[in-house]
């Protein structure tokens, strides 16, 4: 589960956060904040967990962007993203966060979607999803091209 949050559901501004240099999957690569689905927990409340332990902040599911299943190296993912909007008067802060994961080493808002370009040619299955969803990427193609990314391990 992914998450792409902005400060306004019709705003074009949106969340990105940078994985750790020494991450094994995109270390160092700009992406949406994500976490795995706990046993029979329901999209939205994964959604709103990211929010909570990743960003310290809440936020309410907006719309369902996508979802991508990935062979990687040495597992298999499914992933889906969605638009949330960040709860009134809150601020979204990786770095007082809380959480026992990934802990995301900066954060930034942004209006342009080739700041994911990158993360997404890595392998980034969130990255990959909202650029098809903006009309940036052929399905297809980045489907295709991410069987056995080297980039994510």
């Amino acid at each position: 589960m992914a998450v792409v949050l902005k400060k306004h559901q019709d705003g074009n501004e949106f969340l990105v956060v940078k994985r750790p240099d020494d991450d094994p999957d995109l270390g160092g690569h700009w992406g949406f904040p994500a976490t795995t689905m706990k046993p029979g927990e329901l999209p939205e409340q994964a959604a709103k967990r990211i929010c909570k332990e990743k960003l310290n902040c809440d936020g309410e599911v907006t719309r369902f962007l996508g979802i991508m299943f990935q062979k990687r190296n040495n597992y298999d993912i499914f992933l889906m993203d969605v638009d949330m909007v960040v709860a009134e008067g809150q601020e979204p802060d990786v770095l007082t966060a809380t959480t026992e994961n990934t802990a995301y080493v900066d954060q930034k808002w942004s209006t342009d979607p080739e700041d994911l370009r990158s993360s997404a040619s890595g392998g980034s299955c969130c990255s990959s999803i909202f650029l098809t969803d903006r009309g940036l990427l052929d399905k297809e193609e980045w489907i295709s091209s991410l069987e056995g990314s080297d980039t994510v391990g």
